[in-house]
């Protein structure tokens, strides 16, 4: 049985979610949550926190508009323990309202962000799938990633492929996904894993003074 221990790391430039923030005191794994700054600051926040942190064996990534509830996190970490996957993730629904299409899928969407499109997966397509099957995009819907694979790889936003700095754009999850594509880095989900997506809900405040919060499992938020 492999050793995990999980940092939860959630960018959250809304914090007002209610139905997101009642769980985060409950979810039995510490938790780094930078609130109220960009998407891909935020990102790079995280993974400085886990890489400076040698206790933890896994980085897990989940949006703050998503529903994580304890028993999501226990299937992760039981996963991890009984095998050693470079990316593990949960799954979650695309829309708010219409919740059939998930947010993974078979191929990998095109670097060009003009004209990207994502063929996502759907609810009906799960019956026919393992509980642990590969995909080629997942987005960070509870996406737990191996200490080494976090070490290689920066969470860069999607004009890097245009030759810009890796803080302009967006898109971050398709991103990593390609450098996983590149490095061949396998990414695999767990159908058990699935979460409501709140995408409409809350507001964000990124004109709010910036936070970083620590969470240790069972006990409160201090702020770094």
């Amino acid at each position: 049985m492999n050793k995990v221990k999980l940092l939860l790391g959630r960018g959250s430039p809304r914090s007002n979610i209610e139905n997101v923030e009642i769980w985060n005191e409950k979810l039995p794994c510490d938790k780094i949550i930078p609130r109220f700054t960009s998407e891909h600051k935020a990102y790079k926040q995280i993974r400085d926190y886990f890489l400076s942190h040698e206790e933890y064996t896994h980085l897990v990534l989940a949006t703050d508009d998503i529903v994580v509830h304890p028993k999501h996190i226990d299937i992760l970490e039981e996963d991890l323990e009984n095998y050693d996957y470079p990316v593990l993730s949960g799954m979650m629904n695309v829309e708010q309202t219409d919740t059939e299409d998930l947010n993974i899928s078979w191929t990998l969407p095109i670097k060009d962000r003009k004209h990207r499109q994502y063929k996502w997966i759907t609810r009906k397509e799960l019956k026919s799938q393992e509980d642990i099957f590969e995909v080629a995009f997942s987005g960070f819907g509870l996406t737990a990633i191996r200490r080494d694979v976090v070490d290689k790889i920066m969470f860069d936003a999607d004009r890097v492929f245009e030759g810009l700095p890796p803080d302009r754009g967006a898109s971050l999850d398709t991103v990593f996904c390609w450098y996983c594509k590149e490095r061949d880095i396998p990414i695999h989900v767990d159908k058990r894993i699935i979460m409501k997506h709140l995408r409409k809900s809350g507001r964000h405040r990124l004109h709010k003074t910036d936070r970083l919060i620590f969470w240790a499992e069972g006990g409160v938020e201090v702020e770094l």
